[in-house]
Parts: C-alpha cells; sequence; structure tokens
C-alpha cells in the first residue's frame, strides 16, 4: 500500500472512529430532543402569551418569535461541542485516541467536521421545524411570514448556522480547558457577554457591540433590524465565524502543546 493510501485509509478510519462516537452515545440524541422539544416549548408559550392589541405590527418579528427558544438552545449545542472533547479527557480515552493518530490536528479536524456537520444539520432541522410551527400558530393572530418573503428564508437558514458556530466554539474552548465544567461555563459566558459590554462601554453609539456573539447571531436571524448596538447582518456573519475560527486555531495550537 502507498503511502498516499495508507494516509487516506487512516483519515477515513479517523472520521469513521468519530462518527461512531457520535451516534453510539446516548446522550447525543437526548440532548438533540432536549433541544428540539425546549425550542418548541418556548414558542408555543410565547407565542400563545403574545398580546396583539398593542403590538406594533411594522416591527414585529415573526422569525425570531418563532425561535424564541434559542436562548437555550445555543447552549446545548455549545456544551454538545464541548463534551465532544472533554468527555474523552474525563474517561482517559484521549490518550488511546492519540496514540493511534498521533497528529493530534487531525483528530480535531475529525471531530469537527463530525459535530460541526451533526450540529449544522440539527440546528437547520430545529430552526425550519421551530418556524413553520411558529407560523401555524402565528396565522390564527395574522402575523405569520413565509419563506418567500424578504429576508426570512435567511433568517432562518442562519439560526440553524448559529446552532453550528455554537457547536464549533464549543469544541474548540473543551479542547483548551479539557474539563467540563470549565468548557460549559466559558461557553455560559456567550450569555454575560452583552452585559459586560454594555458596562464597559454605555455609549449607545459605541462600536464594541458589534464583536458580541451574542448580538450578532440574534441579528442573522431576525427580519427587523434592532435597536441598539446591533451590527449589521453582513457583519454578524463575520463575527459569527471569527469566534468559531479563534476557538478552533487555539485549540490546534494548544493541542499539540500540551500531554494528553
Amino acid at each position: 500500500m502507498t503511502t498516499a493510501n495508507s494516509a487516506l485509509a487512516l483519515t477515513r478510519g479517523l472520521f469513521a472512529s468519530e462518527w461512531t462516537k457520535v451516534r453510539s452515545v446516548r446522550a447525543t440524541y437526548i440532548t438533540l430532543a432536549m433541544a428540539a422539544a425546549a425550542t418548541i416549548a418556548i414558542e408555543v408559550f410565547t407565542i400563545a402569551t403574545l398580546k396583539t392589541s398593542h403590538l406594533d405590527r411594522t416591527h414585529f418579528d415573526a422569525v425570531q418569535t418563532s425561535l424564541a427558544g434559542w436562548l437555550i438552545v445555543q447552549l446545548v449545542f455549545g456544551v454538545l461541542g464541548a463534551l465532544s472533547m472533554t468527555s474523552e479527557h474525563g474517561t482517559g480515552m484521549i490518550r488511546t485516541t492519540f496514540a493511534a493518530v498521533p497528529r493530534r490536528r487531525r483528530v480535531l479536524a475529525a471531530k469537527a467536521a463530525v459535530i460541526g456537520a451533526v450540529s449544522l444539520i440539527a440546528g437547520e432541522l430545529i430552526a425550519f421545524a421551530a418556524f413553520f410551527a411558529g407560523q401555524l400558530m402565528l396565522r390564527e393572530k395574522h402575523l405569520n411570514v413565509t419563506l418567500t418573503q424578504a429576508g426570512v428564508l435567511r433568517a432562518v437558514l442562519a439560526a440553524g448556522f448559529y446552532m453550528f458556530i455554537m457547536a464549533m466554539l464549543g469544541l474548540g474552548l473543551g479542547a483548551v480547558i479539557r474539563h467540563t465544567a470549565g468548557a460549559v461555563a466559558a461557553v455560559g459566558l456567550v450569555f454575560i457577554q452583552p452585559l459586560i459590554v454594555n458596562a464597559m462601554f454605555p455609549d449607545p453609539n459605541s462600536s464594541a457591540g458589534n464583536y458580541v456573539l451574542w448580538w450578532a447571531g440574534q441579528s442573522i436571524s431576525s427580519i427587523r433590524p434592532h435597536e441598539g448596538p446591533y451590527p449589521p447582518v453582513g457583519l454578524s456573519f463575520v463575527v459569527c465565524g471569527g469566534y468559531a475560527a479563534i476557538a478552533l486555531i487555539a485549540a490546534a495550537v494548544m493541542i499539540t502543546r500540551r500531554s494528553a
């Protein structure tokens, strides 16, 4: 067997191994099912309690309302990404993995590809399910929109994409921190980041808000402009991708500099 064929066989085996780890763990299915259930439950409650008598319909965002549960779901996907790395550190299985594949960055790349694919597909499925369920309820209030209307398809697709970003952020943090509790806490900082930025930069015209992940995620999954320090849609996609890229680059650097 040639060197190229050996490398290809190793890569295929590595991807197959990572896929087996994901699909053979019951927690993966439970976590994604809980994410879907939480999204629909919060959405149903939000729309059911929505009062239309004093509603400003020109600024009402039917997509964001359908994705009311995203506040919780993004944490779920971040934890899913973190656990893909920290669980192996916790059990010591990471030593076996690195012994079989000494080039650790290949392991990280395989995990990112598998977790990324799972989170993107699951995120999009949940986003579209929440959207269609939400529009059925909003139709009774004459507030529904369709995918053909301006910005709607982009916003729903972006909501699923944001779940992919959170999973990659979690994976990167998990590889750097290597402890589940610490990695989950780091992922949770996404929720308090806006509070920190508002405290440090109280000026509403400050550009610091353009680089807050939470606000960027809100921006790309909206069809109405937000008031306040929310970045524009184009910049928001760049910001989201930047967070994931920085986390994975940091993981790629640290994973080769420390013992397993």
